[in-house]
């Protein structure tokens, strides 16, 4: 009996940001989360980033299921609702995050804004505390995350974190890349 694809959450911003190549890597990722016939879980928006994402991913194949907090589906216009997509309406951030967490095998983490680090931190944070054990890809795009990483390490070199936290995601220097580690990280589950 064949196992059911996997599911990879991609959090990214529903803006575009002001450079054409975070629209470009989030293309790619959806994309290639499509040609590698994983599903998407994503924010359920149509807007910036995300909606690139999803078109992209649903574009090459994947089956996409958004989810929107109740009160932002007019704010990132809720993404069309079609065959190949499904949109789950939650009523607060906190709940859209919970059931992202449950219906995915790894997360994907694109340039974005504080819904985004709120996103990567939540499950980072679940991670650190043995919640779960699923791959966190960032995909840092022209070093967009460098700082991220930089402050991470500054919070274990002042003793704030053991050094383990370095070791719950992978930073990916471009799509690519993340695909990559994505593959490899699934291929080879923590037990």
């Amino acid at each position: 009996m064949a196992s059911s694809p996997s599911s990879i959450c991609v959090f990214c911003g529903a803006s575009f940001g002001n450079e054409s190549h975070f629209r470009d890597a989030a293309r790619a990722v959806g994309t290639g989360l499509g040609a590698a016939g994983y599903n998407l879980v994503f924010g359920g928006g149509s807007l910036g980033l995300m909606g690139e994402v999803s078109k992209a991913a649903q574009a090459a194949g994947s089956r996409v299921q958004g989810i929107i907090p109740a009160f932002l589906q007019a704010l990132e216009n809720a993404a069309p609702v079609t065959p190949e997509e499904k949109l789950i309406v939650t009523p607060h951030l906190q709940e859209r995050k919970a059931i992202m967490l449950q219906m995915s095998d790894a997360f994907i983490v694109l340039p974005g804004g504080l819904g985004t680090f709120d996103e990567f931190f939540e499950v980072a944070t679940e991670a650190q505390l043995g919640v779960h054990k699923k791959p966190i890809i960032v995909v840092n795009v022209d070093g967009f995350f460098d700082p991220l990483d930089t402050m991470l390490r500054g919070i274990v070199e002042k003793g704030f974190a053991k050094p383990l936290i370095m070791e719950l995601y992978h930073l990916a220097e471009g799509p690519e890349a993340a695909l990559l580690a994505l593959q490899e990280a699934l291929s080879h589950p923590v037990a």
